[in-house]
């Protein structure tokens, strides 16, 4: 049965086998990987990966020698290390997200899919003008009654702020849940700031490039500047699968986002 401890590191995100073995490391202090193995429960044939694991997520330091020995790292500067971990793996996913959509638009462009009119998956492009990514967001949020969440930058939420100011209040009047990762590049406008916090929960987060928006557990928009840096590229689509994976990306961003001052 796992400790109370062990429980905190699974919700955090470690596996059963990681949790068992830094804390069996807390409480034996520097060990073999055959202790740390006897001690955490873990097989013998696992061991060494979980310590790799471990190493790499910033809980683990590693004695060279024969044989080599595994130590554990403070506790705070543990967890410090893991969610910096955690940052540069969404931050990674961002990217990685961005770059599909890409291949996508290319594989895509000027192809005919479907029938004019059947909307049972909406996937829409707009290049390179951003006036109808703002319209689509209109739409979007137009129909939203449970949820709208954003990952942006401070010039696209200030865009979205201004914009669609009037549609924003109403959601917020009609309990709408409005949340904004916003990336921390640069401080927001104060007006705006003022204004928003009054609608919306929001977080500064680090390393934002794409703009990602959600709602209602099924509707989806992914925008980003165009490869030749000339305009944007605005992605939509209808699917509660992909909306599922996202808005868990977005959960792990907002335990590490800073409140906005």
């Amino acid at each position: 049965m796992s400790t109370q401890p062990e429980l905190y590191l699974q919700e955090m995100g470690l596996s059963e086998y990681e949790a068992a073995t830094y804390v069996g490391l807390l409480q034996g202090g520097t060990s073999t990987a055959k202790e740390v193995a006897e001690r955490a429960g873990v097989p013998q044939s696992r061991v060494y990966d979980v310590l790799d694991s471990l190493n790499t997520k910033g809980f683990v330091v590693v004695q060279e020698g024969r044989p080599k020995k595994f130590g554990p790292v403070d506790p705070n500067q543990a967890v410090s290390q893991f969610r910096d971990f955690k940052r540069r793996e969404h931050v990674r996913k961002l990217d990685e997200i961005q770059g599909l959509g890409e291949h996508f638009l290319d594989a895509v462009e000027g192809a005919d899919y479907g029938r004019e009119g059947d909307d049972e998956v909406d996937i829409s492009w707009s290049y390179p003008n951003r006036h109808h990514i703002l319209e689509k967001l209109e739409r979007l949020g137009d129909d939203a009654t449970e949820e709208i969440l954003m990952i942006t930058t401070p010039e696209s939420f200030e865009r979205i702020a201004n914009h669609h100011a009037e549609l924003l209040a109403t959601k917020a009047a009609a309990d709408v849940e409005i949340r904004a990762l916003i990336s921390d590049d640069r401080a927001l406008d104060p007006s705006v700031r003022e204004r928003t916090t009054e609608l919306m929960a929001m977080r500064r987060v680090q390393d934002i490039r794409g703009r990602l928006y959600t709602y209602d557990g099924e509707s989806i928009l992914l925008a980003f500047k165009s490869p030749n840096d000339d305009g944007y590229v605005g992605i939509s689509t209808t699917s509660p699968h992909l909306y599922a994976t996202l808005s868990q990306l977005f959960e792990l961003l907002w335990e590490d986002g800073d409140p906005v001052a």
